[in-house]
């Protein structure tokens, strides 16, 4: 092992494993899931790290609470890390949020839905684009572990589309696939060509378990396994060569996953959701 990459990612993946030794596991947001009420579930989380950055039992007081900590610990990492990698990691966890922003935009000012679809997939086409040039200017093995990573979560991404337009929506398989996005890590576009002729989630089930390696019943179960599929990929990172860029990338990722199931927790109390429909909404719990 080359004795500069110990001195440049040394101490920061001892931090990455600091951190990720502190995310909740499947049993604690499984009990959070099972609070009573928003100030339980507050009080609860004051045992955490998220604890110093929610003061406020109302909902909007903890969604603001769980941001500002993806922030801090955003930042957190970027301090760490070297010039030529910052690009990427402010693609990737920065500038996708803007994305959302600029589709809202998009979706108020035209009423049009197959419209608005064109244009999302447009601005998603330019953002791919923006990432793979980016990935580029990383030494190749960085490039194959970030890509195991990106490419999963376009995976995710296309999966859900491909249920949302083909199944829910009854597209043809022509338009589905012209929805799909040009990056992959398991799901290439010839793959996503055979499950498109899948008319239902029992037949989509069947087919994608050569991957998945069980079967799922429903859209719940379904975005659970797909979700189990994503995190899979990134925990493959941290058995590999320890010194890299995936590291604190696999890793800001999970906690993006970890603050989206409690976001999904604070929603589901808020609309008196019992504990089993609010695991319903989870993916890692």
């Amino acid at each position: 092992m080359p004795l500069v990459k110990v001195v440049e990612y040394g101490y920061l993946s001892a931090r990455c494993h600091v951190i990720r030794s502190q995310l909740l596991d499947t049993h604690s947001l499984r009990e959070l899931a099972g609070s009573r009420s928003m100030g339980e579930f507050v009080s609860a989380l004051s045992e955490t790290t998220y604890g110093a950055f929610i003061t406020d039992t109302s909902r909007e007081g903890v969604h603001k609470g769980l941001i500002e900590a993806f922030v801090h610990q955003r930042k957190r990492l970027k301090r760490e890390l070297q010039k030529r990698h910052l690009e990427i990691f402010e693609l990737f966890f920065h500038n996708k949020y803007a994305l959302l922003d600029e589709k809202q935009n998009v979706a108020l000012l035209d009423n049009s839905v197959g419209s608005s679809e064109e244009i999302f997939h447009k601005i998603d086409r330019t953002y791919i684009g923006l990432l793979e040039k980016s990935m580029k200017k990383l030494p190749s093995s960085e490039q194959r572990q970030i890509k195991k990573i990106v490419g999963s979560y376009f995976d995710l991404l296309n999966l859900y589309n491909l249920v949302k337009f083909r199944i829910l929506y009854k597209r043809s398989v022509e338009e589905t696939l012209s929805m799909m996005l040009p990056y992959a890590e398991k799901f290439t576009l010839p793959a996503l060509t055979e499950l498109s002729s899948a008319r239902d989630i029992k037949t989509l089930s069947l087919r994608m378990k050569p991957i998945f390696g069980e079967i799922f019943d429903d859209y719940e179960t379904f975005r659970q396994k797909l979700y189990g599929y994503h995190r899979k990929q990134l925990l493959s990172v941290w058995s590999g060569y320890p010194f890299s860029l995936a590291i604190p990338f696999s890793l800001l990722r999970l906690i993006e996953i970890e603050i989206s199931d409690l976001r999904a927790i604070t929603e589901g109390i808020a609309f008196g959701l019992d504990s089993d429909g609010i695991r319903t909404m989870m993916v890692g719990g």
